[in-house]
């Protein structure tokens, strides 16, 4: 049963008094061509191209003049978790918002042009109302809903022009991450595989008709490949595995890189997996884009005890590597230093560790830490693994352990690095957290999913109150360029552009621009709340603009009781040169 608790609203809005050309009256058709090389000034996808840079190749806006930045203009959004990627195509704005409230606005200054409003149900999953991200495709807005449908809005009118049921919301199935669009398929990741309901998966679906073509899960059925790492569990109490961000491509490998969550629940002796490794948990994983099978996979974290999720963007990049042994924790004995390769690199995971990849075959080339953690000591390289710390392994129900990162934020969560073409380097915000974590005696109950255990965040031990990092590291050799520590967490995501800037926010409700080369702060504003949105650029009628969502709240919290802020307060704020 559906329960209804609003309603459907599809609004076209004519300003009486407009006298500009409406943008929808000359809007185009999103082309392949456009999504593998989108244009310089439009935002199309979550991080604007497949390899999930968040790189904008826009430079009006430099390292020479960013400090006379100014407002443009602002657009209050629609209350509840904001974490939105705005898209830009022929000047016309798309924000996604929560439960699946979708705004068309005119780029140039946020005039309503049509919204869309699906009706919202009372879901068991307390997160399944993050919308991160649409994506254009054709005609048509594509989005991914909070009651598991895959939904095709006409991109002009914002009507619907299909909608498919994938999952289930009243076992608590649902998308927080948005949809790709990979080889004129939609590709997402459910999440939501809690206790009634059990694995997860990854599935592609006919743009033009909704139609599945294929599903791939991401935990092992019984008998199939990684099934023994589940020890005892019968396959129906097999549970967890959220593909709950969004996925990178590569056209040239023809693969699609996700990442993938946590066993539900948390401890193994909860789950009854003993040591097991809990494939694919925690993994990256290389699916075939025609088919979905399975190519390859890395284990970052086997048999989590912590909910140490790992799925968050996995970026593609071709560079030399040649880690640097003196800053680099873990390189794989066999790397021949110097070759040029293709990787996936990133912060995958909560823990914040740089893990790089081959991204043809997924074998080990090395890792770092950047921030402060506990859970991960060391890496084996043969068999493709993370191997986690063994003096956290296997608490009793009751037993308090010291982990660090927390688990409700991390050292990272879902908010996005970025990297710069420009310097070779991945810019990371991340924070120092622990947390005092105990395992409940729970029942499997719907929607029970956080209730695995007890944690609170504490300091790190010895720790000087500074609690934001922002990194920039060489994809190359794995060093660190510059560092940025502070007291407020970094709880924003980061883009670059080709301007030499790097732009990222903070739990201070500051929206900063940094050189990309020295981390000097070049430009700082205020804004009303902390921004848990995604960071976007984009160019109509010659000028550029930056976009940043904000509304949330500070990412850090406990551990630091002084930055204080109203809750919600989530607007649009778009800037711009005089």
């Amino acid at each position: 049963m559906r329960h209804i608790v609003g309603l459907a609203v599809l609004v076209a809005w004519v300003p009486s008094l407009a006298v500009a050309q409406s943008p929808l009256e000359r809007y185009t058709p999103v082309t392949d061509a456009m999504l593998l090389d989108p244009p310089a000034g439009e935002w199309l996808m979550w991080r604007r191209t497949y390899d999930a840079w968040g790189y904008s190749p826009l430079d009006q806006i430099g390292i020479t003049n960013v400090g006379s930045l100014r407002l443009a203009w602002a657009w209050t959004m629609e209350g509840g978790l904001q974490e939105t990627t705005p898209l830009v195509h022929d000047g016309v704005m798309f924000l996604p918002q929560a439960c699946d409230f979708i705004e068309a606005v005119d780029a140039r200054d946020g005039t309503l042009l049509w919204e869309y409003r699906r009706p919202r149900m009372e879901h068991a999953a307390v997160l399944a109302c993050a919308n991160r991200n649409a994506t254009l495709y054709r005609d048509r807005l594509y989005i991914a809903t909070h009651d598991a449908f895959l939904v095709a809005l006409d991109a002009r009118t914002g009507a619907v022009v299909w909608e498919q049921k994938v999952g289930d919301w009243e076992i608590g199935q649902h998308y927080s991450g948005g949809p790709m669009i990979i080889k004129g398929r939609v590709v997402a990741g459910m999440s939501g595989c809690y206790y009634i309901n059990t694995r997860c998966w990854i599935s592609a679906h006919d743009a033009d008709t909704g139609q599945e073509i294929w599903r791939t899960y991401t935990i092992p059925g019984e008998g199939e490949p990684g099934s023994e790492t589940w020890g005892g569990a019968p396959a129906e109490e097999r549970r967890g595995g959220s593909a709950w961000m969004p996925p990178s491509f590569d056209p040239e490998l023809n693969l699609i890189f996700s990442g993938v969550g946590v066993p539900i629940q948390w401890g193994s002796v909860q789950r009854g997996t003993e040591d097991g490794a809990v494939l694919y948990t925690n993994s990256t994983i290389a699916l075939d884009a025609d088919t979905g099978e399975l190519v390859w996979y890395f284990q970052h974290l086997p048999g989590d005890e912590w909910d140490q999720d790992h799925p968050f963007a996995r970026l593609v990049v071709e560079t030399e590597v040649t880690p640097a042994a003196d800053e680099v924790e873990w390189i794989n004995p066999d790397l021949v230093p110097g070759e040029r390769r293709k990787v996936i690199t990133g912060l995958p995971g909560k823990p914040a560790l740089v893990w790089t990849l081959d991204a043809a075959t997924g074998d080990f080339l090395w890792a770092r830490q950047t921030s402060y953690q506990n859970v991960i000591v060391g890496v084996d390289a043969r068999n493709r693994h993370g191997i986690a710390n063994p003096a956290l392994r296997f608490p009793a129900i009751g037993q308090e352990l010291l982990v660090c990162p927390t688990l409700n934020g991390g050292g990272i969560n879902w908010q996005a690095i970025a990297y710069s073409p420009q310097t070779n380097a991945l810019y990371a915000p991340t924070n120092n957290t622990c947390m005092t974590y105990a395992l409940n005696p729970t029942p499997a109950t719907l929607g029970g999913y956080h209730d695995s255990a007890e944690y609170q965040r504490v300091s790190v031990p010895g720790s000087d109150g500074q609690v934001g990092l922002f990194s920039a590291v060489d994809v190359r050799t794995g060093r660190t360029l510059w560092e940025r520590r502070q007291r407020a967490g970094f709880g924003g995501s980061v883009l670059t552009t080709g301007g030499g800037l790097v732009f990222a926010t903070d739990d201070a409700r500051r929206f900063r621009a940094f050189d990309a080369r020295t981390g000097e702060v070049l430009w700082e504003q205020i804004l009303n709340s902390s921004a848990g949105g995604f960071p976007v650029s984009y160019m109509l009628d010659g000028v550029q603009y930056i976009a940043i969502a904000a509304g949330g709240g500070p990412n850090a919290r406990n551990l630091t009781p002084e930055i204080r802020q109203r809750p919600g307060g989530n607007m649009l704020f778009v800037f711009r040169l005089p």
